[in-house]
């Protein structure tokens, strides 16, 4: 019971990161925190040794230096990468692959759906509503937690904390 409630922290905290990108194209620091911090009771919990959740800690950090190359360069933001980061503990080694792939093709649907968004004139109905004029106007911003959000929201029914 325990670890299916703290298991609940992993979808939750990526719709919320995903509404807070979406709206505001910030993901607050506090989000992918709460994953760091409660990844190791919930793998503690599901039966995990501390030698597995050090080595989930150590993929982490791994993608967090790729996030920080990636940001370097202007590929992602910085909330991006922590939250990428931050995931990946979560998915571990068992379903990383499935999880950067699921990312990475929704955000190549997302960055599409935007680009066609953005070329066309906003409709004066939607001009009214701020976050989709926001969103029309940020040509070069893209909310890229709602790739990782919903790559994390597939992958959630097969994380190795529910699988054990």
């Amino acid at each position: 019971m325990v670890t299916m409630t703290l298991s609940l922290v992993f979808p939750v905290v990526m719709i919320l990161a995903m509404v807070a990108d979406f709206r505001t194209f910030n993901i607050p620091n506090s989000l992918p925190l709460i994953l760091v911090l409660t990844y190791p009771l919930a793998a503690l919990s599901a039966g995990f040794t501390w030698q597995q959740i050090l080595w989930a800690f150590a993929l982490g950090m791994l993608a967090l230096l790729v996030a920080v190359v990636m940001f370097a360069v202007k590929i992602i933001g910085g909330g991006d990468g922590k939250l990428l980061a931050a995931a990946t503990l979560w998915t571990g080694q068992e379903r990383l692959l499935e999880f950067l792939l699921l990312t990475a093709l929704a955000g190549g649907f997302l960055a599409l759906g935007l680009l066609l968004y953005r070329r066309r004139p906003l409709a004066s109905t939607l001009a009214g509503m701020a976050t989709l004029r926001q969103l029309h106007e940020k040509k070069h911003d893209v909310p890229y937690a709602i790739a990782i959000g919903l790559a994390g929201l597939v992958a959630y029914p097969l994380l190795p904390i529910l699988n054990v």
